[in-house]
């Protein structure tokens, strides 16, 4: 099996550390950058054979350095709330760094697709994602921009499952890990698209070793979709607690958005069904890529879960 020369953004996180490993275990080249190459997460990837070099995504000279050889790219980028325009900044630096490099096949991982983000310009969503929509318009332009790829993939991962795994749920759900109850913007039947970082990973793999069958292909990484209400019973089971769940109405979701901003990410996920009626499994199966359960990540994950939820 041919192997490649990548570069991953983000390997120290959650999505481009499971592709590094993913990779590293094929014999594939990895190069990332780390602005702590001392640090726990950048020192394990080093000792899978990583090469991490030291400097941040807006450093041309470090990106240069880095993506010398590489054929392939991993863009994996985070939105910045206090300024929205950061991610669309730093993925034209790399995709520019990248283009000079010479890869050959650029793998996105963006963000799920809301309607939101086409219906209101102005809404919270639309600003923090506006980014990464200008980025997927980048790469489907073709020659209308600055970076050109003889091949590209866009894949739009779901609600991370490790969201409700400390630290973040402590920004997405204040207080919920202490009191061990969720107050949300969720209905209870809504079905949450989930997705495990991991299978983001099997999924870019994939697009890497089948290039033109994904080339031009934009595609909605689902793992599962779950209740809240299921969700809570699995967490509860993993962490060893009973957790419950308040329903805010609309009423309350309008309110309290001023002071929790996320609030309007949950309200406009209760209704997203990206797959349709469609089974996540068999269409990942489809795509020749094996994906879990959130059971299976609970089951995996339940050390963090336990120490997650240990106060409730």
């Amino acid at each position: 099996m041919a192997t490649h020369t990548i570069f991953i953004c983000g390997a120290t996180g959650l999505q481009g550390g499971a592709l590094a490993r993913q990779l590293r275990a094929l014999n594939w080249t990895v190069h990332t950058t780390a602005r702590d190459p001392s640090s726990p997460a950048a020192t394990a990837l080093t000792s899978l054979g990583v090469h991490v070099h030291a400097g941040s995504w807006n450093d041309t000279a470090v990106l240069t350095t880095a993506l010398t050889g590489c054929d392939l790219l991993f863009l994996n980028l985070v939105p910045d709330i206090t300024n929205p325009d950061a991610e669309r900044q730093d993925g034209e630096t790399i995709l520019a760094a990248a283009t000079a490099a010479g890869v050959q096949h650029v793998v996105y991982s963006s963000g799920i697709d809301m309607p939101v983000l086409k219906r209101d310009p102005s809404h919270f969503l639309s600003v923090v994602f506006r980014s990464k929509l200008e980025l997927e318009r980048g790469l489907q332009a073709g020659d209308s921009v600055p970076f050109i790829f003889p091949r590209w993939t866009i894949l739009r991962p779901g609600f991370f499952m490790s969201n409700f795994l400390a630290p973040r749920v402590n920004m997405l759900y204040p207080g919920s890990t202490q009191s061990g109850a969720f107050t949300v913007g969720f209905r209870p039947t809504s079905g949450l698209p989930m997705i495990d970082h991991e299978d983001i990973a099997r999924f870019a793999v994939a697009a890497f070793q089948d290039p033109d069958r994904f080339q031009g292909r934009v595609v909605d990484v689902i793992s599962q979709t779950v209740t809240f209400e299921r969700a809570m019973k699995i967490i509860g089971g993993a962490a060893g607690r009973e957790i419950k769940v308040e329903y805010l109405t609309d009423e309350q979701i309008k309110e309290g958005i001023p002071t929790n901003p996320l609030l309007a990410m949950q309200e406009e996920l209760r209704d997203v069904r990206p797959l349709g009626d469609k089974d996540a499994k068999e269409v990942a199966k489809g795509w020749g890529v094996e994906v879990g359960t959130f059971e299976q990540f609970a089951e995996r994950e339940k050390a963090a879960f336990e120490e997650t939820y240990q106060a409730a």
